[in-house]
């Protein structure tokens, strides 16, 4: 049995590699957080950039997306708040892939998609496999949901 003085030290010295071991993991996430973060970005700024990653136009993602030409540049203008819906029509029309979609959802205040509801789950596998928007309404529409509008 060890004394209350070697004890002590015993623990003090788990806590002090316990605490190092966390700094250590946690120090490359907070700097990968920090690179990738697009909190300062507004939808239209993120998007921008997307459109120029993918070197997409803005009429050819408005016209994938099935959007009204008008609305389409209203939205890249930062001039419409954009919902939930014309978002993801959006997004599928640029080709963004699930993480840049769920990012733009974020940015654009909308509730991302959620693989357990089914309707979601559909959108999800759509853009995991680049479905188009008619694609991706048709395969809604053959297990009885609503289309993307």
């Amino acid at each position: 049995m060890l004394c209350k003085a070697a004890s002590r030290y015993i623990n003090g010295a788990k806590r002090k590699f316990t605490f190092e071991i966390f700094t250590l993991r946690i120090s490359p996430a907070k700097s990968y957080i920090s690179s990738n973060l697009d909190e300062e970005l507004s939808l239209d700024e993120y998007l921008g950039n997307k459109l120029t990653e993918k070197g997409i136009s803005k009429s050819q993602a408005i016209k994938n997306s099935n959007l009204d030409r008008t609305y389409g540049y209203e939205i890249f203008k930062g001039q419409k708040v954009i919902g939930r819906e014309k978002l993801i029509a959006l997004c599928i029309g640029i080709g963004l892939n699930l993480t840049e979609t769920q990012r733009a959802l974020t940015i654009g205040k909308q509730k991302i998609l959620y693989a357990k509801d089914a309707r979601d789950s559909i959108i999800i596998f759509s853009i995991n496999n680049n479905y188009s928007i008619m694609e991706t309404n048709e395969l809604l529409f053959e297990e009885n949901f609503e289309p993307i509008k």
